[in-house]
């Protein structure tokens, strides 16, 4: 599978299933077995279905920490830790859950359809675009009129979307879609009412920092439909990328503006895009797969 940008100079426009983990609050049990081992003196419990003869055991440790792992019969093991990070493998590929959201109710693009408009869901509409500060020498893939998934994605999938680059030095790149925006001549940022969810999940690896925003009306330029006259600055929350897939958590009620900007409310109902942007001065390279809300 696989911003209009805003920045403290200004603001410039560019332009597979949901995979469910497993949630554990300190403590597991699972569905089959009654042996307990009270193991008090080194701070673990575990326990064992006892389904030992047909391959699908399943062992789960908590130790004192917070930290439960579970292992079943079929090779996955599933470990979560106190602050909400749920690491789960699967033969050979691991997967990580940061910020303990839940699962996706409702996907907004999982690139398995191989273009690169989003999945017209709940009337939205929209197209991925890359965007950047125009620095002499910045180089950034795919071209801003090429932007579609063309490489392999999370969870053994088909598609993701990658982007790359350098040379930027004002205030960055990135890639971004609008969720209301029928695109072409008459293309125009209408806000999408997400009011009825709790936060946007997406797989992501790659180097570095990212900021995930998400601009509203009240942060958008007016030129572009928003009420923002200057200084933008969008809601939104960094996340760390790794090698490895992760699948971020990134919920409205945690949603930030930066602080450089003109301050403005967070407003579900009046969101217009969905953004992933770095900072200037950064070699980048970055992947996401499977966004959606929760």
């Amino acid at each position: 599978m696989s911003l209009t940008a805003l920045a403290a100079a200004g603001c410039a426009g560019g332009g597979d299933d949901p995979n469910a983990f497993a949630t554990f609050n300190g403590s597991s049990i699972d569905g089959g077995g009654n042996d307990e081992a009270d193991e008090s003196d080194m701070g673990e419990e575990s326990s064992d279905s006892g389904a030992e003869d047909n391959g699908d055991t399943t062992t789960t440790t908590t130790d004192g920490g917070g930290t439960t792992t579970t292992t079943d019969g079929g090779g996955t093991t599933t470990t979560t830790d106190g602050g909400g990070t749920t690491t789960t493998t699967d033969g050979g590929e691991t997967t990580t859950t940061t910020g303990g959201g839940g699962m996706i109710t409702d996907m907004i693009d999982d690139f398995e359809d191989g273009d690169g408009a989003l999945i017209p869901n709940d009337g939205r509409q929209g197209y991925w675009y890359t965007f950047n500060d125009a620095s002499v020498g910045g180089v950034q893939t795919p071209p801003e009129n090429m932007v579609v998934p063309a490489q392999p994605g999370a969870n053994g999938s088909n598609y993701a979307l990658q982007t790359t680059g350098s040379g930027f030095t004002a205030w960055g790149a990135g890639i971004g879609i609008d969720l209301n925006n029928i695109g072409g001549m008459m293309a125009s940022k209408d806000p999408y009412n997400a009011s009825g969810y709790s936060g946007i999940m997406v797989m992501a690896r790659g180097n570095g920092q990212v900021r995930v925003s998400m601009p509203t009306v009240a942060t958008l330029p007016v030129a572009e439909g928003g009420s923002c006259a200057a200084d933008c600055d969008p809601h939104g929350m960094v996340i760390n990328l790794s090698p490895g897939w992760q699948q971020f958590a990134l919920p409205f009620a945690s949603m930030s503006q930066e602080g450089w900007g003109t301050p403005a409310s967070w407003d579900a109902s009046t969101v217009v895009s969905v953004q992933f942007k770095v900072n200037q001065n950064v070699d980048f390279d970055f992947s996401v797969d499977d966004l959606g809300f929760y």
